[in-house]
């Protein structure tokens, strides 16, 4: 019965995302529905995209993973330098979870003894909340980011 469920909201959800204006939100309600539904996220799923951090002047690039351990690649926005690469192998208790109204990556980093939480809404809005806590200095920087480029979705 949950199956037949699914399958009617899937199929729901693709009727309304083909007459959308933007194909990404299609697939962002896709997702949304499927975790309305008690679908369990698939651990591939990932954001896709950069978007920029004006506090630090960096652009968070989020990739879906094609071969490589590395989910986020934090680079300069002037220069476009590599600041730090995070991979699920310099990372602990990586999480991807969905609910109802959003995509939520979560990460702890050792090496920059920091908590890492990064949130999509399935709605138009290209920005990605951003919560990140420092346990070194106490800090927390809370805020939205601009969407810069790429194709701002969850894959």
């Amino acid at each position: 019965m949950k199956k037949i469920f699914v399958a009617i909201a899937i199929a729901a959800v693709l009727a309304v995302g083909a007459f959308a204006e933007d194909v990404t939100s299609g697939v962002d309600s896709l997702t949304g529905a499927a975790a309305a539904v008690g679908e369990v996220v698939d651990a591939k799923e990932t954001l896709q995209g950069t978007w920029f951090d004006k506090k630090y002047n960096c652009n968070w690039c989020f990739q879906v993973n094609s071969g490589s351990n590395v989910f986020c690649v934090l680079r300069d926005a002037t220069t476009n330098a590599v600041i730090y690469s995070f991979s699920r192998n310099n990372v602990k208790n990586y999480r991807a979870e969905a609910t109802t109204s959003a995509f939520t990556l979560s990460w702890e980093s050792e090496p920059k003894a920091r908590l890492y939480r990064f949130s999509k809404s399935y709605t138009m809005d290209t920005d990605l909340d951003i919560d990140i806590y420092n346990n070194s200095y106490n800090e927390r920087h809370k805020t939205k980011i601009s969407y810069v480029s790429g194709e701002a979705s969850v894959k």
